[in-house]
């Protein structure tokens, strides 16, 4: 994704003077390359990964590191708050975590790059608020203690943000624009709702912020809150206060909320070595770390706001880069290999040719599906234990019944219809089949043979296909092998359609 970032603002937070072309180059070695510069914005390409990078704050603190103007874990003043959030549990956001940062001063420069990346953070970690959603307000005009609990919409009133007057619960999600985008993550009747001692609202999470609170660039005492539907709010409560603080300041420890305390992982040497391909004394991997803000004694201590950080490869992948890719000596491989592709896959290539040549159209549907679709084509085996959704629930043993599914949602379509799929099924060894269906009023035993036929003669094989039985095909219009099966579909599915269906399955990897 795209940030904007202005390179004066950038300048002010570096701790070293840095040319634009060193500013660049770094970012490439992090994998956030600058898309184009405009004038005196960098319009910086961040990685997913990153969700520390999405401000100039977060940005120019790595580059701190990388440029070896500050380097190692991020010391922060921390200290406790002075006050905690008073929850009432909550169904609709059962997740919560809180925060503050004290003593800080922002530009008005900052405060637009605070707002981009709350917004960022809302569309993609946040799954556009569904999963995540964060708050920042003026502390200075809010009365701790604050709670948090559900309320009824017709309780909740306040001055939205960018609003002139107030509005009830109900009023903000049918006129609001905010209210209106996100009217779905809360109930009918009711919402969560943030209120200081005075029971001024501050919030109604996850949709939009009351405007007596609003930060601006007077905002010295910041109060920040993250909710959720799924365990990580402290890290994405982190990810904001940790930007702030960056501008000056001490972290307030509220609770619930993050503690700021590093997270720890262990780290094998020889791994990383064999991992990076160069031999790592200690002192080299300290300093390396060092660089990229992770702290080490021993273990690796990894701060708050790195959400990217799971395992040993990824400490490998953060030393690489701090050593630099250009530093890494070539070297000849002692042994070599030519690739090529797999017999199947030529196979696939090659069926797939020869069906559109026939006249069919290709499709690809789901690997799991629902168990009641896939009970048309016979008995299946593998089922998920815990699914979301019954709808997919089940890995398909065939792919006719997939493939009928989307001949019967398309009645409205032309005829005739003639479609095909190359994919896995499950048996539950994984196999590659073919198979094809086709639709239309004469659709018949004797045109599907017809296809079949000519098929297995275009990849010169020999096949006896004699009469048998098949859930998915009539009796007495059905053929089989050792390869596979043909036939016309039995009128109790194919009346789905409204007309005649034949169709053929073929498992690939037999006729090699």
């Amino acid at each position: 994704m795209i940030i904007d970032i202005e390179f004066k603002e950038l300048e002010k937070l570096l701790k070293t003077k840095a040319s634009l072309e060193q500013v660049i180059g770094a970012l490439d070695m992090y994998g956030t390359p600058i898309d184009s510069v405009e004038g005196d914005v960098l319009r910086v390409e961040v990685s997913p990964n990153r969700m520390d990078m999405l401000c100039p704050e977060g940005v120019a603190r790595a580059l701190n590191g990388f440029l070896g103007a500050e380097t190692g874990y991020p010391i922060w003043r921390t200290g406790p708050s002075g006050f905690d959030v008073q929850v009432d549990r909550s169904e609709i956001r059962p997740y919560l975590s809180f925060s503050a940062v004290l003593k800080s001063h922002i530009s008005r420069e900052a405060v637009k790059s605070l707002m981009q990346m709350q917004e960022k953070l809302h569309a993609t970690v946040g799954r556009d608020r569904k999963k995540y959603s964060i708050g920042v307000y003026d502390l200075d005009k809010i009365k701790p203690p604050i709670m948090f609990k559900e309320l009824p919409l017709k309780k909740i009133n306040f001055t939205p943000l960018d609003e002139s007057s107030d509005m009830n619960g109900k009023e903000i999600l049918k006129s609001n624009e905010k209210g209106k985008a996100y009217a779905h993550l809360v109930g009918k009747n009711k919402a969560p709702a943030l209120m200081d001692s005075e029971g001024q609202i501050i919030s109604m999470p996850p949709i939009v912020n009351a405007d007596f609170c609003k930060v601006t660039s007077q905002t010295k005492n910041f109060f920040i809150d993250s909710t959720g539907t799924v365990p990580g709010t402290d890290e994405i409560a982190a990810i904001v206060a940790t930007a702030i603080v960056e501008r000056g300041g001490s972290l307030g420890v509220t609770l619930p909320g993050p503690s700021y305390l590093p997270r720890r992982m262990k780290i094998n040497n020889n791994y990383m070595s064999k991992m990076i391909g160069i031999d790592l004394d200690k002192d080299t991997l300290k300093d390396n770390l060092a660089r990229m803000r992770i702290g080490f004694d021993d273990e690796a201590l990894i701060p708050p706001y790195r959400l990217d950080l799971f395992g040993q490869i990824d400490l490998a992948e953060e030393v690489a880069i701090a050593q630099g890719y250009q530093n890494f000596e070539g070297a000849i491989p002692h042994s070599y290999s030519l690739g090529e592709p797999l017999e199947v896959r030529t196979l696939e290539s090659e069926v797939r040719k020869l069906m559109t040549g026939f006249g069919f159209l290709e499709l690809k549907t789901f690997m799991l599906t629902a168990p009641m679709l896939l009970n048309l084509a016979g008995p299946y085996e593998l089922q998920v234990s815990n699914p979301k959704s019954n709808e997919y629930s089940a890995l398909r043993q065939s792919m006719l019944p997939g493939i009928f599914e989307v001949l019967s949602l398309n009645k409205d379509a032309d005829y005739p219809q003639r479609v095909f799929e190359v994919g896995t099924v499950f048996k539950p060894s994984e196999e590659t089949r073919l198979a094809g269906l086709v639709v239309h009023n004469q659709a018949s035993f004797a045109e599907i043979k017809a296809v079949v036929d000519r098929l297995v003669s275009a990849l010169s094989v020999e096949i006896k296909w004699n009469p048998g039985d098949h859930q998915f095909f009539m009796s007495g219009r059905t053929a089989v092998s050792e390869i596979g099966v043909y036939g016309e579909v039995f009128p109790g599915i194919s009346e789905r359609v409204g007309m005649p269906v034949a169709g053929f399955e073929i498992n690939l990897e037999r006729i090699l």
